[in-house]
């Protein structure tokens, strides 16, 4: 199968789960976005925004690898969340009991993770930048460094005055 035909039988078959559990459990019907755009480790994820909108993102190098496998245990794995957000509330644990309940109306196995071998997936890595203060030098996360671009103070925990970008930086 050639990357656009698997994607287009992931995103079929997660239209096809969530249609018949939207049905089942009496929902109104969803549009959440569809996207391949996971890399790392992580087969699928769920993204919900403070707004209610929701995504579906999947590994497509897991996909490409797994096909099959990848259909019938991450895709209504990731339905499952979303159904169970849906019926349940934000508040849910993301793999309890109202979770496995969906992915028992599915009739897959309520597995938290999956056994893809993913020793050769691209993973993302972390960058850092170095910042000091009035006493000592700090590593800090790329995370950390653009809140503080975008007006975020950090204080050091020892003397209290603010991180600054060290000329490196």
């Amino acid at each position: 199968m050639t990357e656009h035909q698997e994607q287009t039988a992931a995103t079929d078959r997660t239209r096809q789960l969530l249609a018949s559990a939207e049905q089942a459990f009496n929902l109104s019907p969803s549009n959440p976005e569809i996207l391949f755009d996971l890399k790392g480790k992580s087969a699928g994820l769920l993204v919900v925004h403070r707004n209610g909108l929701m995504k579906i993102r999947y590994n497509a190098a897991l996909l490409a690898r797994y096909g099959e496998e990848f259909l019938e245990q991450t895709v209504p794995h990731e339905v499952a969340h979303l159904i169970a957000r849906r019926l349940y509330g934000q508040s849910i644990k993301p793999h309890g009991r109202e979770w496995q309940s969906i992915m028992s109306y599915f009739n897959v196995p309520a597995n938290r993770c999956h056994s893809f071998d993913t020793s050769n997936s691209d993973t993302r890595t972390m960058r850092y930048y170095d910042y000091h203060c009035q006493c000592k030098s700090h590593r800090i996360s790329a995370i950390r460094h653009n809140r503080i671009v975008s007006g975020v103070t950090y204080l050091c925990r020892v003397c209290g005055s603010s991180l600054i970008p060290s000329e490196s930086s």
